[in-house]
């Protein structure tokens, strides 16, 4: 067994988890301290944190860091969102928690929160039957929410958009005529919802809505409706919240649901979420209850090698891939071609490179994003590329990982690569070498397909005195794709110290 805990600094509250890890039971929630905060109000208003509310944290986080200390924790992890990068003032607010309460704070990009809180949802034992058809998980933070849309138990996509519980505060509280804010509001969030529903969902209507929030399961929990699996119907889930809605925007004290506090976070929660579920209709809505404190335990337990992760990220990651090629139109032909190329030459330099899996999977990304640009221009197709890939969303992928694939395939048309010069504001010396590598065996790779008419079949690779030998079956004049590729060989020389050959025999 090992003990485990979990401090998470979000937009406007403080939570710290313990849990106990066995291999027989999992992870299992021991304790949990929660403390409100100001975070996202003090941002919104004052661009920074203000001292009252830094007072405040550092005060919390001593009595959590005590609470890890009695319960003898082998392991805690302290976290903040990626909200609290905003403040004009990050850096002497972490100095101060780091040296007042004696804990380091990692912060989180969007991406990586969202990641971590989903590595929770996918522990759950029916989760692969919820997302086997179709399925739209809805994470909604205090600044922003994530909407990740599942079919056949592959995902789609994930959209980030910028509203979120404290937007939804604040709207509330600048309007002056209440009767009337709870209308207002819902139509902003309709409208930029319907978006998302009009560009990806079209026609389609997930069998399930998967809805993540502390609030919102404590809402949903405290109903006399929750189904098998902490699945409930969507007439009830709403019959239910109209009566929370009826009462004042602040007041949601509820006989028959025995809140014994205001919380004035849980309506624009509620709000939210009824207007999704009003805007993307569904048969069944799922509240899990999970959170990214859950999902910082099962991080912990599959490193350890406590708890084996039944679901496959990766095929997540290559999924949301490849439904992006195909949103942008790319050639999948191609594609399929330059990922088989690329693949078989990765696993002949794997280990005298010391290449890793998770260096294979980065470099399958690439081969699949890397034309994506032609479909906003021909002639700026790899900086197209780039800002498509920036701006879009994969879980499973950290930012610096996104920027890695980004910049090899803005770089692949490129004569000469970008230096190191260039590039040691976002990369380091270890990471600009892996993006020399993955450039090389894209570069070649390409090449072999120049045509994009996948004339070579049947590649075989091997090493041989600083040669990689690629034997291949042609089935057509392969002049271009010879010529192409003497012109790369340089520069996958000059990387790896091999020389590329190609060895054709013709069919």
């Amino acid at each position: 067994m090992k003990t485990f805990a979990s401090v998470y600094i979000g937009t406007y509250e403080i939570v710290l988890k313990v849990f106990e890890i066995t291999k027989s039971k999992g992870v299992k929630e021991i304790d949990c301290m929660r403390s409100f905060c100001e975070i996202s109000r003090d941002i919104t208003h004052l661009g920074q944190v203000s001292f009252s509310t830094l007072d405040n944290m550092i005060s919390v986080l001593k009595d959590m860091k005590t609470s890890i200390k009695t319960y003898r924790c082998d392991a805690y992890r302290v976290c903040a969102g990626y909200t609290l990068q905003k403040a004009s003032n990050l850096y002497f607010v972490l100095d101060q928690i780091r040296l007042e309460a004696g804990l380091h704070v990692e912060i989180l990009t969007n991406s990586e929160q969202r990641f971590i809180t989903y590595i929770a949802l996918a522990a759950q034992p029916n989760f692969e039957e919820i997302v086997s058809e179709s399925a739209l998980l809805v994470d909604i933070g205090g600044s922003s929410l994530q909407l990740t849309l599942f079919e056949e138990g592959e995902i789609i996509t994930t959209e980030h958009i910028l509203l979120g519980a404290n937007s939804v505060r604040e709207s509330l509280l600048r309007i002056k005529d209440k009767k009337d804010a709870n209308t207002q509001v819902t139509e902003m969030i309709k409208k930029e919802v319907g978006t998302f529903s009009n560009i990806y969902l079209k026609d389609m209507k997930p069998k399930y809505l998967i809805l993540i929030n502390n609030q919102i399961h404590n809402v949903a929990s405290r109903m006399p409706l929750a189904g098998k699996d902490h699945i409930i119907s969507t007439e009830a889930y709403a019959k239910t919240i109209n009566k929370i809605k009826k009462k004042q925007i602040y007041s949601v004290i509820s006989e028959s649901l025995e809140f014994e506090t205001d919380d004035e976070m849980l309506m624009p929660f509620i709000l939210l979420y009824q207007s999704i579920i009003e805007s993307i209709p569904s048969g069944n809505i799922m509240i899990p209850g999970v959170s990214i404190s859950d999902g910082f335990a099962y991080e912990y337990a599959y490193q350890t090698k406590m708890l084996k992760a039944s679901h496959d990220f990766d095929r997540d990651i290559l999924s949301a891939a490849w439904a992006m090629a195909r949103r942008y139109g790319s050639y999948m032909p191609h594609l399929k071609a330059l990922d088989a190329f690329s693949m078989q030459i990765f696993d002949t330099l794997k280990k005298p490179h010391k290449l890793t899996g998770r260096d294979r999977l980065l470099l399958q990304v690439i081969c699949i994003l890397h034309d994506c640009g032609k479909y906003i221009s021909l002639s700026s197709a790899s900086e197209c590329a780039y800002a498509i890939i920036m701006s879009s969303e994969i879980l499973g992928l950290s930012h610096s990982e996104r920027l890695l694939i980004a910049n090899v395939c803005a770089c692949h048309r490129r004569e000469e690569p970008y230096t190191f010069e260039q590039m040691k504001d976002e990369f380091s010396e270890e990471e600009y070498v892996r993006y020399l590598k993955f450039l090389a065996i894209l570069r070649i790779s390409n090449a072999m397909d120049n045509s994009h008419k996948q004339k070579l079949k049947k590649i075989t690779t091997s090493l041989r005195d600083n040669q990689l030998i690629i034997s291949v079956l042609a089935t057509d004049s392969v002049t271009l794709e010879k010529g192409t590729f003497a012109q790369k060989a340089d520069f996958f020389e000059s990387v790896f110290h091999i020389r590329p050959i190609i060895r054709e025999k013709r069919k």
